[in-house]
C-alpha cells in the first residue's frame, strides 16, 4: 500500500498555483499519462515543482504499467535527474510500478540523502517490493549510521513492521 503525499501536493498546487490554468495543465499531463498516452512534449513549459506534481499525483492515481514508465524513464530521463524532489517522486512511482532499472538509483538515492522525508518512504516502498526487499535492507544496514538517530529509528521499526524481525 501506498503512503499518500495527496495533501501536500494538492494544497501545493492550489497554494503554488492559484492560477486554475497551471493547475489544469498538471492534471492534464496526469490523466494523460495515467492512460498511458506519453510525449516527449508534455513537460513543455511545466516548472520543476509542476513536474514534481505531475509524477506525485500520477502515484496516487493509480500505478502506471511498466511499458508506460519505462517510456517515462526513456523520453524524460527521470532515473537521472538533480532535482532531489523530482527523483524522489519518480522514485516512488517507479518503485511502485516494479521498474527494475530504478532499483539501484533508489539505492544510491538513499544512502546519500539523509533527509527523512525522503529516505523513509522509499525505504519503506522497497521494502514492500519482495524481489528487492532484501537489497533494502543490505542497503541500510550499510548505512545505518549515516541517518539521524530518528529517521534511522523509524525506518527500523518500518522494517520490523513489514518485512518483521531482523
Amino acid at each position: 500500500a501506498a503512503v499518500s503525499m495527496q495533501s501536500s501536493v494538492s494544497s501545493g498546487i492550489n497554494a503554488e498555483y492559484g492560477d486554475r490554468s497551471l493547475r489544469v495543465a498538471v492534471e492534464g499531463v496526469v490523466g494523460r499519462w495515467a492512460e498511458g498516452n506519453v510525449t516527449k512534449g508534455d513537460l513543455r513549459g511545466l516548472s520543476p515543482q509542476q513536474v514534481k506534481a505531475v509524477l506525485t499525483l500520477l502515484f496516487e492515481k493509480e500505478t502506471p504499467n511498466i511499458t508506460t514508465v519505462e517510456t517515462l524513464d526513456k523520453l524524460f530521463n527521470f532515473s537521472a535527474y538533480k532535482n532531489c524532489d523530482i527523483l524522489y517522486a519518480w522514485c516512488r512511482l517507479a518503485v511502485q510500478a516494479r521498474y527494475e532499472p530504478i532499483v539501484p538509483v533508489v539505492l544510491d538515492f538513499v544512502g546519500r540523502q539523509g533527509r527523512m522525508k525522503y529516505v523513509r518512504p522509499l525505504y519503506r516502498d522497497m521494502f514492500q517490493w519482495p524481489e528487492q526487499s532484501e537489497r533494502a535492507v543490505e542497503r541500510f544496514r550499510e548505512r545505518e549510521e549515516f541517518y539521524m538517530g530518528i529517521c534511522r529509528s523509524m525506518v527500523l521499526k518500518d522494517m520490523a513492521s513489514i518485512l518483521g524481525p531482523q
